[in-house]
């Protein structure tokens, strides 16, 4: 799966969809992707912040931006959810283990290891619990 038809499947096609399984390259395109906006938005931001000639309209602007990173924020909840619950699916583990992370929330560490393990788990090859492989 190329990068763009994993951010057009997890986005339009399977934005609320939680059953099934996702790819390893849907789901590393997806973070990848969401990585990349929230970097683009966070030096976009600080750079108009730190040279701010005319103050007033280059912090409205920072202040807008900032807005529009919060919408996004709010929009790619769902999407995020459910392609880290279909990965899990992929992988033959039910969306319970999603849970795993939010008590170490506040821990990083456990909240990072969750994530390499289900970026670089294999697939589980042939049909499990939640349906055929995607390829």
């Amino acid at each position: 799966m190329s990068f763009t038809d994993a951010i057009k499947s997890v986005l339009v096609d399977n934005y609320f969809e939680f059953e099934g399984r996702a790819s390893r390259s849907e789901f590393n395109y997806w973070w990848l992707f969401e990585c990349l906006i929230g970097i683009s938005f966070g030096i976009i931001t600080t750079l108009l912040a730190i040279n701010a000639n005319n103050l007033i309209i280059e912090l409205n602007l920072v202040s807008w931006l900032q807005r529009i990173q919060i919408l996004l924020i709010v929009l790619f909840f769902v999407p995020r959810i459910a392609v880290t619950v279909r990965r899990l699916h992929d992988i033959n583990k039910s969306f319970w283990w999603i849970f795993m992370v939010f008590p170490g929330f506040y821990l990083i560490i456990p909240f990072f290891i969750f994530i390499y393990w289900v970026m670089f788990k294999e697939s589980d090859y042939g049909p499990n619990n939640y349906g055929h492989p995607v390829n």
